[in-house]
């Protein structure tokens, strides 16, 4: 098949129940080879987890569809609003920080 279409319904998030955060990875639901895409989801005020991909090379693109969050890159924050994005560098350690607001991102990452 030439495509394959998938819902959010069709992942299961991969944080943990408590998080006051979900992540609904749909690589495998689309059964891409190439790129990852990711819904995430952020109550008021939570983070996401600090990290990098300088292991596996992965470049990402966040793209905020709701609300507003921070990225902090240790040395400096970068702040994010609706319809915005940013390209991170697989070796810049990242992390996402939500405002007091419910937000939501659409995570590109690739080669996955």
């Amino acid at each position: 098949m030439p495509y394959q279409k998938a819902t959010i319904a069709d992942a299961e998030s991969v944080l943990p129940d408590d998080a006051r955060a979900k992540m609904f990875r749909l690589k495998d639901p689309l059964d891409t080879d190439e790129v990852a895409l990711t819904l995430f989801t952020m109550e008021p005020n939570s983070e996401g987890m600090e990290h990098d991909h300088g292991d596996d090379g992965q470049e990402e693109v966040y793209y905020v569809v709701e609300g507003g969050v921070d990225v902090d890159f240790g040395d400096a924050t970068v702040s994010l609003d609706e319809r915005e994005a940013i390209r991170i560098d697989p070796e810049e350690s990242r992390q996402i920080k939500n405002r007091d607001n419910y937000s939501e991102l659409v995570l590109v990452g690739a080669p996955r």
